[in-house]
């Protein structure tokens, strides 16, 4: 009997399920947890390299530091439920859908075994009204799973609103796939000589934005470098993505962040802006299986070749 009412409660959280017309653009489920049926994504963040406090025991006043900082590529995703579930119902499912995926249970615990309210603002979530915590009615699943390459680790917190609605908000830190890439001038000049193109993973954007962040100022002004350096190169400036969310999003998103380097060159590092022209390749040319977080981020890039 036991077993039989698993094999049911299994079926209710997929690997991956079909995105829902109502998820937020540019969002997905996490390959390694999924979703409870019925569930629409309300929020999304990506960071290839943040921190998130992993709570692995109850918060309390006596022990306000039960939280251990975990570094590595950081998805945080918010659902909201509008069903008659439980909060028992939800958590149990997570619970058996992780470890049959080979996560160990590191804590599990509802609102007064977790240190209620200390607990609840404890814990790192994202802010209202992406995520809703309620202090007197919540439960929390910390997991982790061990392979070659590193550790990931998972924490899903779910609670309800003042709607009765469940939220639900889970996140995964991997800590085997940062792989920042530094390409100087001299060694884009090589790639083009060698290979005929180059491809550029210090150009950083936010989730679902074209807006380039203030740290990808290095590697700009190394391609400005090498583009001086080769007055008569024009170059087509091509972006590319992982494969999270539909063609046409994709495609448009990678022209936009393409276009921001080309106008971020021309305006702030003095390159003709007629020697750069701007596309976007989406997810239609990958250098690795978009089936793993380390994977996802080796397609997401910026790629310069001859024009």
């Amino acid at each position: 009997m036991i077993r039989l009412l698993a094999a049911v409660l299994l079926l209710v959280i997929g690997a991956i399920g079909p995105v829902l017309a109502q998820d937020i653009a540019g969002s997905a489920d996490h390959p390694l947890v999924g979703r409870f049926d019925g569930a629409v994504i309300s929020a999304y963040d990506y960071r290839e390299f943040d921190e998130y406090d992993f709570a692995q025991a109850p918060i309390t006043v006596r022990e306000p530091d039960n939280l251990e900082p975990i570094e590595g590529v950081v998805t945080r995703i918010a659902y909201i439920l509008d069903g008659d579930q439980s909060l028992a119902e939800v958590a149990r499912n997570y619970e058996l859908a992780l470890t049959g995926k080979g996560f160990e249970l590191v804590f599990e615990c509802e609102t007064k075994e977790c240190g209620g309210g200390n607990f609840a603002y404890g814990i790192e979530t994202l802010p209202l009204p992406q995520m809703v915590v309620d202090p007197f009615n919540f439960r929390y699943i910390g997991v982790k799973r061990s392979g070659d390459a590193g550790e990931t680790y998972a924490a899903v917190v779910i609670s309800v609103d003042a709607n009765r609605k469940v939220r639900i908000q889970v996140t995964v830190v991997e800590t085997d796939t940062l792989a920042f890439k530094m390409v100087d001038a001299k060694a884009m000049q090589d790639a083009f000589a060698e290979k005929g193109s180059v491809a550029l993973y210090g150009i950083y954007f936010d989730t679902d934005k074209a807006d380039i962040k203030p740290e990808s100022a290095p590697t700009l002004e190394e391609i400005a470098q090498f583009l001086t350096g080769a007055p008569g190169l024009s170059v087509v400036v091509v972006g590319h993505t992982d494969n999270q969310g539909t063609m046409d999003y994709n495609l448009d998103l990678s022209h936009r962040r393409a276009q921001a380097v080309v106008d971020a060159l021309a305006a702030n590092h003095g390159v003709a802006k007629d020697r750069m022209v701007a596309a976007g390749a989406g997810f239609l040319a990958p250098v690795a299986p978009n089936d793993s977080a380390d994977g996802r981020a080796k397609n997401r890039r910026v790629e310069l070749i001859p024009r």
